[in-house]
Order: structure tokens, then C-alpha cells, then sequence
């Protein structure tokens, strides 16, 4: 058999990257921040602060599709400024508004981008998620923090709602579980599902990573979301527009009680019953 000639001076074959460009994104932020007649001051250029970006404006989708009115806050000289690092004064940047109007009372509330967020566990521990979306008015500035002059910015543990992280990553077995270790420092209540269910709703604590998962990645998602009301969402460059639609939107957690199988739950209510009243840890038949 003859050996196949190559010719070197060919052009080679463009295979196509799986993740999408920064031209992609880029294009997609101007879109989205136009629609609210701003424009977007281009102060970044990595590609995880446009992925991040990105993902900023899918959770703002979530609220438009579930009927919140949106609106632009804190622009710079007319312009939408995201704030891509945890440095900087949190009214330097913009912001967005979110409201819904139930029973004569209208809720209001802020999703903010890098805001550092104050610990459940201990009023001087702060830590800063990518998105955070937390009542309106509720950012505090303190003088303390820093040993220099400089002011801090922040949201107290009364005022959170709910926040996000954003990795440009494919997903591992520490990534996710360093997740866990966000929400049980922001909203430990969720781990021990015992978290408020707000009204109107919101997006449950979601980590939102754009690479593809493995086999285990796969099990470990679905062992967390299984114990958690959280929401954990792999390859964003390719399932973003599908998770965040009108018909997917509902399949996201919102902040509160993660349901139980009803089995489970019947079983376990029947334990309770049986160790409550009769102080015995198993039915006597």
C-alpha cells in the first residue's frame, strides 16, 4: 500500500474550539447592557471576566423571566461599569434593580457584581461571591476593615438573599466542594435544609461552571443538588441560553427547602411521630 502524500505548505483544518471567543461575549454583554439604553465602559479583557460577565447577565435574565422589573443603577459618567475584581468601592460600580409588585406591596432588590458579603458565622469575616443578590439599600461601609483609610463595602447577613459563583473551569471534585464551603460560610441554613423560602422567589445558592463535566463530576453534581437546595450547572458556553429560557427557567432551585422524596418524607415523618410522642426511635411493629 502507498504511503499518502501530505503537502506541507496545505492549510491546515480549523477545528472549533468547544468554548466560545471573547469576541462572542463581548458582542453578547453590549447586546444585553444596550437593551437598558447603556453602554458598557470596556474596562476588562481577560476571558474569565467576560464569562463572568456573562453569567452576570444570565441571572439578571432569570428575574426578567420571572416577571421582576428590571432596571440599570450606578452608572459611571452614563455608562454600565461591571466591577470584574473584589477591589473597589461598591458604589463605583453598576448595578442592577429588580422589583415585583405582590398583594399592593412592591419587594426591590439589588444584584450586585464582587460584593463582599459579611459571614453567618463570625460579623468580621467577609467573603466575596461573583453575583450577589441582596435587598435593596442593604450595602454598609465601614472604615475599620482595612488597616489603611480606605472604605469597605459590604452587605450584612440580614440583607442577603442569595448569591452565585462563576468558574471558568472544567468542573473537579474540589471545586465543588469548595462551593459547599461558601454556603455553609454565606447561608448555612441550606446545608441544614432549613433555609427561608422568599417571596417572590429567587435563585437558590447556584455555582456555574463553563467547562464539561466527567462520570464523576456527573455523581457529585447530582449528590449536592440531591442534599442541597442549590444549583450547580456545568458547560455554560453551551447550555446557558437553554438553562435560562422560559421553558427551562422553572427547573432551577429557588432559595428555601430542598423537597424530599415523598417516601422518604413519610418514612421520616413517621419516625418523628413515633421518637416525639412515645420517645421510641422505631415503630413498635
Amino acid at each position: 500500500m502507498m504511503e499518502e502524500e501530505i503537502d506541507a505548505d496545505a492549510p491546515k483544518k480549523k477545528t472549533k474550539s468547544p468554548f466560545r471567543d471573547k469576541e462572542d461575549l463581548k458582542k453578547e454583554i453590549r447586546d444585553f447592557v444596550n437593551r437598558y439604553k447603556a453602554s458598557i465602559v470596556n474596562q476588562a479583557d481577560r476571558m474569565s471576566d467576560f464569562f463572568e460577565m456573562s453569567c452576570f447577565n444570565y441571572i439578571v435574565r432569570y428575574y426578567e423571566l420571572n416577571d421582576y422589573t428590571v432596571s440599570v443603577d450606578g452608572l459611571q459618567k452614563g455608562q454600565y461599569r461591571y466591577k470584574c475584581s473584589t477591589m473597589g468601592m461598591q458604589s463605583n460600580f453598576s448595578f442592577f434593580k429588580v422589583s415585583k409588585q405582590m398583594a399592593d406591596i412592591s419587594h426591590a432588590f439589588e444584584i450586585h457584581h464582587n460584593l463582599a458579603v459579611q459571614s453567618w458565622h463570625h460579623e468580621k469575616i467577609f467573603t466575596t461571591p461573583d453575583i450577589t443578590i441582596v435587598k435593596a439599600g442593604g450595602i454598609e461601609f465601614s472604615k475599620d476593615h482595612y488597616e489603611t483609610k480606605m472604605t469597605f463595602s459590604y452587605v450584612g447577613q440580614t440583607s442577603l438573599i442569595s448569591f452565585c459563583e462563576v468558574k471558568q473551569f472544567n468542573p473537579y471534585p474540589e471545586l465543588l466542594f469548595n462551593f459547599i464551603g461558601t454556603v455553609n460560610e454565606l447561608c448555612p441554613s441550606v446545608i441544614s435544609n432549613n433555609a427561608t423560602e422568599h417571596l417572590p422567589i429567587h435563585i437558590a445558592p447556584t455555582l456555574m461552571i463553563s467547562g464539561v463535566p466527567n462520570r464523576h463530576t456527573k455523581n457529585i453534581k447530582e449528590s449536592l443538588e440531591g442534599r442541597y437546595c442549590i444549583n450547580i450547572i456545568f458547560n455554560m458556553f453551551h447550555t446557558a441560553t437553554q438553562t435560562f429560557s422560559k421553558a427551562r427557567i422553572k427547573e432551577l432551585s429557588t432559595t428555601g427547602v430542598l423537597a424530599r422524596p415523598k417516601e422518604k418524607a413519610d418514612k421520616r415523618d413517621e419516625q418523628d411521630y413515633f421518637k416525639v410522642l412515645l420517645g421510641i426511635d422505631e415503630p413498635p411493629f
